[in-house]
């Protein structure tokens, strides 16, 4: 396996918090949210493999659907940790066993990153 990318999807977004409930990375821009804008948006050919770290609470909730709209991206969800650098780790042991070559982890409030920067 070549390359890899872990998208920390775990925060709660507390800041944002106090005008909306949904965490900013659930947050539906027209008929998608932001992790799904940002992975319709992602080459398919660049990754192998996209472990979103998520806390598995939120799963059933915001996610149900990526899995099979984006079947081309290979997308497995690992649990988060209660801090960023915890929920990274996450992602990088559940890929250990990939091997992967090359690893990129991306904050998934941040979905305006382009193929061309990846």
């Amino acid at each position: 396996m070549k390359n890899a990318l872990i998208i920390l999807a775990g925060g709660s977004g507390k800041r944002l918090k106090k005008s909306n409930k949904t965490p900013k990375q659930f947050i539906k821009i027209g008929n998608q949210n932001i992790i799904e804008y940002f992975l319709s948006n992602l080459d398919k050919r660049i990754f192998d493999i996209i472990v979103i770290v998520i806390n598995k609470k939120l799963v059933s909730k915001y996610t149900k659907d990526i899995k099979k709209e984006f079947l081309e991206h290979n997308i497995k969800f690992v649990n988060s940790g209660d801090t960023r650098q915890k929920s990274s780790k996450n992602g990088l042991t559940y890929l250990e066993k990939f091997k992967p070559k090359k690893v990129l982890i991306h904050d998934a409030a941040r979905p305006l990153a382009d193929n061309n920067l990846f």
